[in-house]
């Protein structure tokens, strides 16, 4: 179900991610609707063996769950779950494994269920005797039942032989089912014992129900937990099977590299969809050829925004955002309905009436909007229903054929054309930012519509309307050479990033390098110091000494004059100073020089370089 609110969404999400970093499945088992046990054991005097058993497994598999998850980074998720082991044993000193109550049960059960089995050996034994004393007036030597008590199925015409209650005749007549005489004492105690097991056994699931009565809110909170987890489970393993990446909330589309799931089960390739769009641009409007992909598109994007709006990952790379809706309403395919009276158009028009009553904080699906009535009135009824919408301050994705529409939209600040891509066949690619025309001619041309037909269509098209494609044409290709050159722009400064990085990097090392080396020397300058001290004060000053310590400190204090500017040639070798290594002048700008060292480049002082021969 979806979220209300974002915090809701995010928190989701948070949770999602984590069980998806944790690695780890799990399989879940949920025998009871949620309230469904609480119901039963507030309405009926004992629980049935079957739910019982149910609920015994289901407690089994929280236990398992819990020691599975427990030294993971989610064992929050199943540290709550009571599982309830002490009531598991309870079950298992009642029910056997064949779903039966146990004769140890109970002392009471024992004792009945013992009288019970020695009456019966009785009664076998004395049916046995009686048939062997005259086998010739039985029509089967097999005990049977009948209204449960035992009967010999004795022939007709003997059944005076046989002293007892008769229960029943078989179909032809010549069988009759007769109780002896010698066993209806001890069959009616049986039955009398059979009640007393009944009455025993279900005390026995009384006291047990009332076990699990008064433990039923954790139990029932387990079932919650339960359905919850195996639903974040399943968002996890449906990120994975389709490389969903977790969204981003934002105030515009982003929308990276995204594609409908369905569509990559039936088909070999898919192209993209990529969607960068401003928070001031409320409304899109999709133009382009049929076939071209304009309703996939909708249709994705909805898809996207619901499946957020459910806190699960989208079909999409990393970084793609999405906004938060509170609602979100499509109008897409014929919703014509001959029970309700209803045409296309009318149809169409009942559902924009929804969308327009609902939040203004909505998204809005419009396929081929008001395409199904006259281009005149479709396309003022059109500019007005997405003026409205933009009054509302309510978002808007919208198809179109409508070259009216198109205009109408491209005079807007608060909304924008796109068109899918096509070239001599549809590419599939949404351009945002300008129309594009629908080609119709051109795709029946391509379906093999007589050729006749194709000349005359180009024929009876109006000469503005041609104009006005070659407008969308030429004005498309513009846009996909602007697109490229941001392309290599992007490529370019990332180029540029990446070297920035690389001699971050590599000033870094040599600065180490640097401290490293003065550290060594400042510790031999210290030892040396305490070794001259010590020997000051062990054999006083001698001339050598006094010359070996003024030379240690000359050596060590000189300092160094500053470094004077050196102007290179362009082209020449020179050494960079600070890092101690030798790169090419490659340019000179304003007093600088630009060298180029190990594929990078830096622009440089003339008091920072040096001629290699000074070096």
């Amino acid at each position: 179900m979806p979220f209300d609110t974002q915090e809701a969404i995010e928190a989701e999400l948070q949770r999602v991610d984590g069980i998806r970093k944790c690695g780890k499945n799990a399989q879940f088992f949920e025998p009871f609707e949620p309230g469904y046990l609480r119901r039963e054991v507030m309405v009926v005097p004992y629980l049935s063996i079957e739910t019982t058993i149910l609920l015994k497994q289901f407690l089994i598999s929280t236990k398992h769950l819990k020691e599975l998850f427990k030294k993971t980074a989610i064992n929050h998720f199943f540290a709550d779950l009571h599982a309830y082991a002490e009531l598991v044993k309870e079950i298992d000193t009642i029910i056997d494994e064949d779903n039966q109550i146990k004769d140890t049960a109970s002392t009471t059960l024992c004792k009945i269920r013992r009288q019970k089995k020695a009456i019966h050996k009785k009664i076998k034994q004395m049916l046995t005797t009686l048939l062997k004393k005259r086998p010739s007036i039985f029509t089967s030597s097999i005990v049977v039942e009948r209204n449960n008590r035992y009967v010999l199925s004795i022939k007709s015409n003997f059944k005076t032989e046989i002293a007892g209650i008769i229960h029943s005749y078989s179909n032809s007549g010549e069988t009759v089912f007769i109780e002896p005489i010698e066993i209806t004492s001890d069959s009616a105690r049986l039955l009398e014992l059979n009640n007393q097991e009944n009455k025993e056994i279900e005390n026995i699931l009384s006291k047990l129900t009332t076990s699990i009565r008064i433990r039923i809110e954790d139990i029932e909170h387990d079932i919650d937990a339960v359905i919850t987890l195996d639903v974040l489970f399943a968002k996890v393993q449906y990120a994975n099977d389709i490389s969903a990446t977790k969204p981003i909330f934002g105030s515009r589309f982003t929308i990276i590299n995204s594609y409908h799931p369905i569509l990559t089960d039936i088909m070999e390739y898919v192209v993209p969809l990529n969607l960068h769009l401003n928070s001031n641009k409320r409304i899109l409007l999709i133009s382009g050829p049929n076939a071209g992909g304009k309703t996939v598109v909708l249709k994705t994007i909805g898809l996207m925004v619901l499946m957020a709006k459910c806190g699960m990952f989208i079909p999409a790379d990393e970084g793609s955002s999405l906004p938060f809706f509170d609602e979100v309403y499509a109008d897409i395919g014929d919703e014509q309905s001959i029970e309700s009276h209803l045409s296309t158009f009318a149809a169409h028009l009942k559902q924009i009436k929804t969308a327009l009553s609902g939040k203004s904080n909505s998204l809005v699906l419009l396929d081929e909007l008001m395409s199904q009535t006259s281009v005149e009135e479709g396309s003022a009824l059109a500019a007005a229903i997405m003026e409205e919408f933009s009054r509302r301050k309510t978002t808007v994705m919208a198809t179109t054929h409508n070259e009216n529409l198109k205009i109408f939209v491209g005079k807007r600040d608060d909304m924008i054309n796109a068109g899918m891509e096509f070239t001599d066949r549809p590419t599939y690619r949404l351009i945002v930012g300008i129309p594009q025309a629908s080609n119709a001619i051109k795709l029946a041309q391509q379906f093999g519509i007589n050729g006749g037909i194709i000349e005359f269509a180009y024929e009876y098209l109006d000469k503005e309307k041609m104009s006005l494609h070659e407008v969308f044409e030429d004005l498309s290709r513009e846009l996909k050479a602007v697109q490229d050159e941001r392309q290599k722009l992007s490529q370019l400064i990332n180029d540029y990033e990446s070297r920035i990085k690389d001699f971050s990097i590599f000033k870094k090392r040599e600065l180490n390098q640097l401290k490293s080396k003065y550290k060594d020397e400042l510790i031999y300058a210290k030892r040396t110091i305490e070794h001259l001290i010590k020997t000051l004060k062990k054999e006083g000053p001698s001339q050598d000494l006094v010359h070996k310590t003024r030379h240690f400190f000359k050596e060590k204090m000189d300092i160094e004059e500053p470094h004077q500017p050196y102007y290179p040639q362009i082209g020449e070798i020179v050494r960079l100073r600070d890092l101690k290594r030798n790169g090419q002048v490659i340019a000179e700008h304003q007093g600088k020089f630009k060298v180029s060292l190990a594929n990078m480049y830096f622009w440089v002082d003339p008091k920072d370089i040096e001629s290699v021969a000074e070096g």
